[in-house]
């Protein structure tokens, strides 16, 4: 009977997992993602990030596939292609894990958690991200793209292993994470310094500058926008010129050459080689908010109407393209059209221009912004500043004005040329990064009041307290009226930062408390026991926090917090919330000003008591 009842019991396991594979069906149809939604005709069942998912695993004692990228990405695009759309591969997948497919701006905390796993076991991590974790949500191993046979050869021999030795994997995953937590620990136990955090922050910016190209590293460039304002605040509060070159070449090469769009204003993402020439050609919202408010700054601090004029082309771009009907601002345009070609949109062929400019047009075109030799991709060139408006002027023997009025013209014929292309969106509505937008409208509204920017900050003001907002909780973003994301530490912070910015503008403070609510729900909910976390709500076991965020794409959630709460009127008033403020800071300046370079936001906090000498 015992006998009979065990191998009932295993052919009903078998049973089981045989037809779970059939019962797991692609859950991403209409998902108000832009990103899952383009996912949902592909070969391999995605499923949902959610507690139902992680059931599921464990019953299936299955390994998790969390694959994670974003809409405008390129390579996210080509993994895709390549691989999540070939029946063979999906259908391996579908079998032996369970696959989830995750948009990394509506998990920012996962990512950043997976991210920082790969980067600690692979040395760098980008996006595609995708990382094995144990049902019971410990990573074991995670790789970025990768050709469809090395992924399939990859994700043959995991099978191999978790079928013959899953408990070896889940043992090594777990003690794995134990290891990075002490990895983690040994930031609060970094010897202080008898230097100065702003000390630290020059050393290590000088050793990471490219003297000769301008930015930061020697390889791929990316703004890096946290860094640069820093070096302009110690410019503008401590009278420090020492970098005055150095953000002079920066500010101009990411403004002349593959960073930006110099027809239609914006910038890319980044670019793939130190001299600031090929971009990958998405652009995101939160670069182009921060590029703003820097040019705005070194606008200032140089007295330069060039910067300005950036700045201002660069809200403008914003306003006009990025700008939903809602009154919010969307999050990014892809890398590729609508036919799966990267960069296409904004590239330039010798048979395009012939056939659009006149003769003249032509001749000033090739000599200002396209580099007349060979075309550098099969779609064509993408216009850089060649040669100054004088140098030019001077070559065609013309005068300036006439050479502005045929660039001007030829734009206008490209610009209208370029309309007729198609460039996919994601048009999801971030709160951190429409927080980042509200700061640089207000910066744009004290340079320029009469420009127009007040009736969209007023629309977005109205879009973020309205409706993110509910008085006690912040949304990360919106599917109709329901939530699509809850909001994490970075949107609670930008977001505050964004009405404060704004209301600095206007003669009465509407929202104080606003701000206030969130700066205290940004404390009281992700600074647990000294120390900042992502999200307070994560569905598998993540690291605990961390003294404080690093600087990123986005500037440090808790340095934005930390400043506001030095400021804010009410809050400077709270004894408790100001003591707190205070062990933060000193456990900032003790611990992590060997990596300062990363905490660039704190400058403001950190720098201003402190000699430079």
């Amino acid at each position: 009977m015992n006998r009979i009842c065990i191998l009932l019991a295993c052919w009903l396991s078998c049973a089981v997992e045989a037809a779970t594979p059939s019962a797991l069906v692609n859950q991403l149809a209409e998902h108000p993602s832009p990103y899952l939604a383009m996912h949902q005709q592909d070969a391999v069942h995605w499923q949902l990030w959610n507690r139902e998912t992680l059931r599921k695993a464990r019953e299936l004692n299955r390994p998790i596939l969390v694959s994670i990228g974003y809409f405008s990405c390129h390579w996210c695009h080509v993994m895709q292609r390549e691989s999540y759309q070939d029946p063979q591969l999906a259908r391996l997948l579908n079998e032996a894990f369970i696959p989830v497919k995750i948009d990394r701006e509506l998990e920012p905390a996962l990512d950043a958690h997976l991210i920082e796993f790969v980067e600690l076991t692979r040395g760098q991590a980008g996006w595609p991200l995708n990382v094995f974790l144990t049902p019971e949500g410990y990573p074991f191993l995670g790789v970025v793209y990768l050709p469809r046979d090395r992924f399939h050869a990859l994700l043959t021999e995991l099978r191999q292993r978790w079928d013959t030795d899953a408990a070896q994997l889940q043992t090594l995953a777990q003690q794995a994470i134990q290891e990075w937590r002490q990895v983690r620990g040994a930031e609060s136990r970094q010897a202080s310094s008898a230097l100065s955090f702003a000390q630290q922050f020059n050393a290590q910016a000088q050793r990471m500058q490219d003297e000769l190209a301008g930015g930061f590293g020697q390889q791929s460039k990316f703004p890096m926008v946290p860094q640069l304002r820093a070096l302009l605040w110690l410019r503008s509060h401590r009278e420090q010129t020492d970098f005055d070159e150095f953000l002079r070449l920066t500010l101009d090469r990411m403004a002349d050459q593959g960073l930006h769009d110099l027809l239609g204003g914006g910038f890319f993402r980044y670019v793939t080689d130190p001299g600031w020439q090929v971009p990958h050609y998405e652009k995101m919202l939160y670069d182009n908010a921060q590029l703003a408010l820097l040019y705005f700054e070194a606008a200032e601090q140089f007295r330069s109407t060039r910067y300005r004029d950036i700045a201002l082309s660069t809200l403008d771009f914003m306003v006009r393209e990025m700008r939903a009907g809602d009154g919010y601002f969307i999050s990014s345009f892809s890398a590729v059209d609508d036919k799966g070609r990267e960069g296409f949109y904004y590239l330039w062929d010798e048979e395009a221009l012939e056939a659009l400019l006149d003769a003249p047009e032509l001749q000033a075109v090739n000599l200002v912004w396209f580099d007349a030799g060979v075309a550098e991709t099969e779609y064509g060139k993408l216009p850089r500043v060649q040669m100054s408006r004088v140098d030019a002027a001077a070559k065609l023997k013309w005068t300036p004005e006439r050479l502005d009025n045929v660039l001007s013209s030829a734009r206008g014929k490209l610009l209208a040329a370029r309309a007729q292309r198609t460039l996919p969106a994601d048009n999801k509505g971030l709160a951190a990064w429409n927080g980042l937008a509200l700061s640089a409208l207000a910066a744009g509204y004290a340079v320029k009041p009469g420009s127009g920017y007040a009736g969209p900050a007023a629309q977005l003001v109205s879009w973020l307290t309205k409706r993110l907002w509910d008085g006690k909780r912040l949304a990360r973003a919106l599917d109709g009226d329901a939530r699509l994301a809850e909001g994490s530490l970075e949107d609670y912070a930008l977001v505050a930062q964004g009405l404060w910015d704004w209301e600095k503008q206007q003669a009465q403070s509407e929202r104080a408390a606003v701000v206030e609510a969130m700066l205290r729900t940004g404390w009281d909910r992700f600074f647990i026991e000294g120390r900042w976390l992502q999200s307070d709500a994560p569905l598998i076991p993540m690291l605990e926090g961390r003294i404080a965020l690093e600087d990123g794409p986005l500037p440090s959630a808790s340095a934005v917090i930390a400043q506001l709460t030095s400021r804010h009127a009410s809050l400077k008033k709270d004894k408790g919330l100001q003591d707190q403020l205070g062990a933060h800071l000193a456990q900032v300046n003790a611990h992590l000003g060997g990596s300062a370079f990363w905490y660039a936001s704190y400058m403001p906090l950190l720098g201003e008591s402190q000699s430079l000498r």
